[in-house]
């Protein structure tokens, strides 16, 4: 009997997101078990299961880049990549033959205890003759051997190979399940899959980020300051930050909520560049030391101080996988002090003070549904961070985003909001022009959301402008009471 998949694992196997399966899963009326999937029901949601174009193999080049020879003995080099993929594939193609054999003869071993036992209960000539159906049958199964087109069987040769590449980490007690690629951290690969794991300097110092391993193995990327006592070691404790998973693991990790407050931090970093795109926007870049991440979750702002004591408040508009590179969206205002440094880029390689995080326009929990995202002026800022958290979590069933008076500039925004509408085959785009009674913009949600029996939505935008949009969406029979909406000056 094959062993069930996680929705997880089961998705990257089918090629298709979380929240796609779970629609499919949802639409076909299957059971799962545990958050698992049949192996045999997977096949039959996704036929076009092709184990040679399987994407898994595009990371073994990136690991070969990487490996090294043990340290204290080695059986050999690694071979080149081509080679390697090569050899890789030939194993696949052994386990898939050697699965093939082994679920035939599961079946035919099940069919033929049935039929003796059938035949226990006959006369003496027809036990006999059922005895020898069931010895014909047992050749027919042996000649067999070399049949390789069980999809079940490919399934799992291609699960047993993602494995050697990735290795998945499921948390205590929430259940949260994400991959480790390549050399991530477990921290590393936690946050770039959207879990608010605790940590604070990501560089072994701190021991924040201690969890407590309760199955498989792990690997010391590095050696960390922070003493782990005898007694947490001989208990598994670790540290995320400096440790990847070798194995499958079970951890015991904290994660904050939607409802819990992380904790507040001031840290000194620099501003590293500034770039400029259409309607006057700046896209600040701005860095935190190595041993000082800021903790944040998507949709939160901060307190900006520059080093002539000039302040803003200013939503991060960046994903929070990434604590130490920071991203705000600024846009012209000659009557404050920090943003005009901004827009004369004379704030650049200067030290700024961060505060914070503040705010709970954040996600809401992983329900699987659409999102639609609307965003008009300094509203981009939140909006572009709870997107890039919604695209790395890879939950949702699709994801729409609206810009409301962009223009059709060529900074770096549009280029990355083009760059998901190509890469991204659950992912639209839409430009909406300004329009005093948001007739166009109501049109293009009903184009977002067709087809959609339910989706998640999420405004931010000037006072004024968002208040409007909420009555005319009412008055067209949208439900924006489910609506998530921030004012943002």
């Amino acid at each position: 009997m094959s062993q069930p998949l996680s929705i997880s694992r089961a998705a990257r196997l089918a090629g298709v997101t979380r929240g796609e399966l779970q629609k499919k899963i949802r639409d076909e009326g299957l059971e799962t078990f545990e958050g698992k999937v049949a192996v045999e029901d997977l096949v039959r949601l996704y036929d076009h299961i092709d184990v040679d174009s399987d994407p898994v193999f595009e990371k073994v080049q990136r690991i070969k880049a990487r490996a090294r020879p043990k340290s204290k003995y080695t059986d050999g080099l690694l071979p080149d990549a081509a080679t390697l993929m090569s050899r890789l594939k030939q194993f696949q193609r052994i386990l898939v033959r050697a699965k093939t054999s082994l679920n035939s003869f599961e079946q035919t071993l099940h069919d033929t205890l049935e039929r003796l036992q059938a035949a226990a209960q006959l006369p003496e000539a027809a036990m006999r003759e059922a005895i020898d159906d069931c010895i014909r049958e047992l050749q027919l199964a042996d000649q067999d051997i070399d049949r390789t087109d069980d999809p079940a069987a490919q399934v799992f040769a291609r699960d047993a190979l993602l494995q050697v590449v990735t290795a998945s980490v499921r948390l205590l007690p929430s259940g949260h399940e994400y991959f480790v690629n390549g050399n991530d951290s477990i921290l590393e690969a936690g946050l770039k899959a959207g879990l608010n794991l605790d940590y604070g300097c990501t560089s072994g110092n701190c021991g924040n980020c201690k969890c407590r391993v309760v199955a498989g193995s792990v690997r010391k990327l590095q050696e960390h300051d922070y003493v782990l006592s005898a007694r947490e070691q001989e208990d598994g404790y670790v540290l995320a930050c400096s440790n990847t998973a070798v194995t499958d693991l079970v951890i015991e990790a904290h994660e904050a909520g939607l409802d819990d407050e992380l904790p507040h931090q001031q840290i000194r970093a620099r501003v590293r560049k500034i770039e400029r795109t259409g309607s006057g926007l700046a896209l600040v870049h701005v860095q935190t030391p190595r041993t000082r991440t800021l903790r944040f979750k998507a949709g939160q702002y901060v307190r900006l101080t520059a080093e002539d004591g000039s302040e803003l408040q200013s939503y991060i508009a960046s994903c929070p996988c990434d604590g130490r590179r920071l991203q705000f969206l600024i846009f012209p205002d000659e009557q404050q002090p920090f943003i005009r440094q901004v827009m004369d880029a004379s704030i650049v390689r200067q030290s700024v003070e961060i505060e914070g995080p503040y705010g709970d326009f954040v996600l809401s929990d992983e329900s699987g549904r659409s999102l639609l995202f609307i965003a008009r002026e300094n509203g981009l800022g939140p909006i572009k961070s709870l997107l890039e958290q919604a695209i790395t979590i890879d939950t949702a069933e699709s994801l729409a985003l609206i810009r409301v008076g962009s223009g059709t500039g060529k900074g770096p925004i549009e280029q990355l909001t083009r760059a998901w509408a190509d890469a991204l085959d659950n992912f639209r785009r839409f430009v909406v022009e300004e329009d005093s009674d948001c007739a166009a913009l109501v049109d293009s949600i009903r184009q977002a959301t067709r087809g959609q029996d339910s989706f998640d939505c999420y405004v931010a935008g000037p006072p004024d402008w968002l208040a409007t949009v909420l009555d005319k969406a009412a008055k067209a029979g949208l439900d924006v009471d489910r609506w998530h909406t921030r004012e943002v000056v």
